[in-house]
Parts: C-alpha cells; structure tokens; sequence
C-alpha cells in the first residue's frame, strides 16, 4: 500500500466506492469529476491523499489549510472525508492516512491540526495524537 496525491485516474481506481464508506457521492457526471478535480489542483488549500494497493483506492483523506489573522497570520490544518474502503478497514489504512495528513500540515507550517468526527471514532484519532478540546456544532443548510 501507498499514500499518494489524489490524481483524476483516482475516479476510476476507486475514489468514489471509497468515499461511500464515509457518506453518499452520488452521480458525478465526467464533467463533474473534472470541476472538482480541477478545483483541487487550482487551490494550494486543498491536499487530498488517496491509499491504494495495485490499481485500487483503498482510502482517502482531505487536509485543507486555512489561513488565519490571529495567531500572527498563522495557519491551520482541517482533516476532512477521512475513509476507508468497505472490508479493508482494520489494516492501519485510516491511520496512515492521518498521519500522512499531519506531517503534510507540519510542511506547511501549520500550528494546529483539527477535525470533527463521530463518538465511535474518537478511540480511533486519539491512536493517532489528537485529543478531544471544546465542541463542535453544526448548521445543516
């Protein structure tokens, strides 16, 4: 297994059944595809990395870098969309891709690292040295 940049192949290597694990993708559309896809490469906020094995995408994992005013202008790295393909959990996918994602946060120089995540998965992040700190809450637009 290998962690990698996301590529546009990746749609067709498993992108999308992987990220069903986490939340519904729906249709995309070959249109489609390449404006998220060129989306991601246009904007440096965006690293999204993808495990596979072969030709096959067996995990994923969104790191977004925001740019803040406090903290001397300092940034911040934001995990999102971390999934692990359907019968490949428990192989240490999920925690690779984490912590490709925080040493990718630490080469930009981010100062801090969050993430939401459900309660079943907070064993699972604090393995990967996050700790619990304060309260998300969320608005459904």
């Amino acid at each position: 297994m290998r962690i990698r940049k996301f590529r546009f192949e990746d749609f067709d290597l498993g992108i999308c059944e992987t990220l069903e694990n986490l939340s519904v993708v729906g249709n995309l559309s070959d249109a489609k595809k390449l404006e998220i896809f060129q989306d991601f490469e246009t904007n440096p906020c965006y690293n999204i990395f993808v495990a596979d094995v072969g030709e096959e995408v067996v995990g994923a994992i969104t790191l977004l870098v925001e740019r803040k005013i406090i903290h001397e202008g300092g940034l911040v790295g934001h995990i999102e969309d971390v999934a692990v393909k359907k019968g490949c959990e428990g192989r240490g996918i999920g925690k690779r891709l984490v912590l490709r994602a925080l040493k990718e946060a630490q080469g930009h120089g981010c100062y801090k690292v969050i993430l939401d995540c459900s309660e079943d998965k907070v064993s699972f992040y604090e393995k990967c040295g996050f700790h619990r700190y304060e309260v998300c809450m969320r608005v459904d637009l």
